[in-house]
Order: structure tokens, then sequence, then C-alpha cells
């Protein structure tokens, strides 16, 4: 055994590492020991490939990293952070009040078109031509577009949430209020 023995030094060089991690291994039983300073070379190289196949296996079967997790965690946490800062500043808004205010908005913008034709059927019908018919509906459509965009479609908290400050707390469409429709038809899917 003893020709197949080495030194750290030799065995450091032989499997790329520092002759201190040669021994930090031997301690750990990775690199068996022949004699005092020395191993045995292919007791050393067969355990080191050993060492290595399992450190690899932990690695795909998602064997945690404190450092990794930890760095994971303060991300997450500055994340959240940050997300909650965007929050109080009013530049993020949660989904469920976006839905309700295009659901308000689409509901006012349904609600005028469809009062649209009774609006305008009295004026038509007095026209004596397809141009003056044409402008009196273009007209109207101006009217209408211009009236939505003045609308105030600002976002507010649900009643659920803890509403900011001036913020009517309902959900609702800030606006003049008229979100149905003239004819009371559901807007939507019909429900199950």
């Amino acid at each position: 055994m003893a020709e197949n023995s080495q030194s750290a030094e030799v065995l450091a060089k032989l499997l790329d590492l520092t002759e201190r991690r040669v021994r930090q291994l031997s301690a750990e039983g990775v690199i068996p020991k022949a004699a005092r300073g020395r191993y045995e070379v292919v007791g050393a190289v067969r355990g080191y490939i050993r060492y290595l196949r399992d450190l690899a296996l932990k690695g795909d079967l998602g064997t945690a990293d404190y450092g990794i997790e930890r760095a994971r965690l303060v991300k997450a946490r500055a994340d959240l952070a940050e997300m909650e800062a965007k929050r109080v500043r009013g530049e993020l808004i949660p989904a469920p009040d976006v839905t309700l205010a295009w659901t308000e908005i689409m509901a006012l913008v349904r609600a005028r078109l469809l009062a649209l034709p009774d609006k305008i059927a009295p004026v038509i019908h007095e026209t004596t031509s397809i141009a003056e018919a044409r402008d009196v509906i273009r007209q109207t459509i101006h009217e209408l577009l211009t009236e939505l965009s003045t609308t105030d479609a600002r976002v507010t908290p649900r009643a659920d949430r803890d509403p900011g400050p001036g913020a009517r707390g309902d959900g609702r469409l800030e606006g003049d209020g008229a979100a149905a429709g003239s004819d009371d038809q559901s807007m939507g899917r019909p429900e199950p």
C-alpha cells in the first residue's frame, strides 16, 4: 500500500484541490488516509468521485442550500415591501379593485350606448337626407364620447378593505352613477 499512497500536496494537484481541502475531506471521511500525512490514491479518487456524485444528486433533488434559500427569502421580503410601498403611494392597485372599476366603466358605456337610439330617433326622424341623419348620429356619438371621457374613473377600495383617505370606500366608479342599462338587462355572463 505504501507505493499507492501519496502526500496531501500530490493528491491536491491530482484532484485539483488545495492541500487544506484534501485534509478537510479526509477529516470528513471522504478521502481515506493511508498513513500519517499520506493518502491512498485509488481510495482518495473513488471517495472524491462519490462525494461529487452525491453533491450533484442532492442538487438535482433540490436539497436546500441555506445561503441560497436565505437570499430568496430576503428578496421575497424586499419585493413585498416594495409592492406595499407602491400600494400606499397609489401606484399599485389590487386586481379585484381594477376588475370592479372596469365593470363599472363598461356598465356606464353600455348604458349610454343603449340610450342612444331613444335619444337620436326623434331627431333623425325630422331629417330630410341621409347626409343630415349621418351628421346627427356622428355629432351625438361625439357628445357621448366626450361625456364618457370626462367621467371620473378612479379606482376606490372596496368596503371590505381599508379605504384610503378621501376614498368613497364602496369600490364603485366615481361618476354620475348611471351604471344600469335602460333596458334593465344584466351585463356579462349569465349566472349559473
